[in-house]
């Protein structure tokens, strides 16, 4: 079986690897459709290391075998990508946090036992059962293959804790940008900015929910235009979702004093913060990276009944 991996700066190879087999608490899963995450494209375009676990890490399929041991499974089942829930035996689970539960975690990431020996570029894999979620036939599997972002997105706005009628600044409108923009709404957001400096990606983004898409580059006060379209100083919560150094130093100047900066986009360099800023304003500052089983549920719901959209409009 050929699986394409990274292995190099601007190099992803077709590698041969046995085909995968139902050892005990695993499952072989046809590979319908995987996704292209930004991750994988940044590891391409760097060379860094990079865990062969997650080259290719939102996919779904249906189950083909299982291994000894495997329950709420069987042959034929549509199931795409998650994480296992809490192990309930980690020093994290034990002191009362599962929801940061170290083994999970580390599955994610792409290390541990949970960890496959790749990802999903790949016509099958053998996984974890306990990483599977069943996904119904309402859901194509082009949205299915997309449920692992969505619920990033979803994890980011929960962890935000965004109130109804908030006012919203999303920084940055790829893919997870614009899925927390859809999130944002459905979670009760009232106004909605998206900043994004592409044409393309700020036409997708009103089409999307944004109530006004801003482009960085003509605005000298950037910070003025957004207060006003949202008629307030700051907004009540400011998403980062570009990962660049630049948007993660200047998100602070868009929140209002005591509202929310929700680090989201995972930058792959250093940024400098103006910390007095921060201080004075008292922001709340949280960050979300993945997120937990339950929220695949979440994801799954808001794609079938369509509050959110995750393919591009036609």
């Amino acid at each position: 079986m050929q699986v394409g991996l990274v292995t190099g700066k601007e190099r992803l190879d077709l590698l041969e690897m046995p085909d995968p087999v139902p050892e005990p608490g695993k499952a072989v899963v046809q590979i319908a459709l995987c996704g292209i995450c930004g991750t994988d494209l940044h590891a391409y375009q760097s060379g860094q290391p990079y865990a062969p676990a997650i080259c290719g890490h939102e996919w779904c399929g249906h189950v083909s075998a299982l291994g000894s041991g495997v329950r709420g499974l069987k042959e034929g089942d549509r199931v795409a990508i998650g994480v296992a829930t809490a192990c309930g035996q980690c020093a994290t689970c034990r002191r009362g946090d599962p929801g940061h539960c170290e083994a999970v975690f580390a599955g994610m990431v792409g290390l541990g036992p949970m960890a496959p020996p790749h990802g999903g570029f790949a016509p099958a894999i053998a996984i974890d059962a306990a990483r599977l979620y069943g996904v119904n036939l309402a859901i194509r599997d082009e949205d299915a293959a997309m449920l692992e972002p969505v619920t990033v997105a979803v994890h980011a706005v929960r962890r935000s804790g965004i109130r109804l009628g908030d006012s919203v600044v999303v920084l940055g409108a790829g893919p997870i940008g614009l899925l927390v923009l859809q999130c944002a709404r459905a979670a009760g957001a009232g106004v909605i900015v998206l900043v994004e400096p592409h044409a393309h990606r700020r036409e997708l983004a009103a089409t999307m929910g944004a109530d006004f898409v801003l482009d960085p580059g003509p605005n000298d006060n950037l910070g003025a235009a957004i207060d006003a379209l949202i008629g307030q100083e700051g907004a009540d919560v400011v998403f980062e979702c570009a990962g660049l150094a630049r948007t993660i130093e200047q998100a602070s100047a868009y929140v209002r004093r005591g509202g929310t900066l929700c680090l989201v986009g995972v930058p792959t360099t250093a940024a400098e913060i103006q910390t007095a800023q921060w201080l004075v304003k008292e922001l709340r500052l949280v960050t979300a990276l993945g997120y937990l089983r339950e929220e695949f549920e979440v994801a799954k719901g808001l794609v079938a009944d369509g509050r959110i959209r995750a393919e591009r409009p036609r």
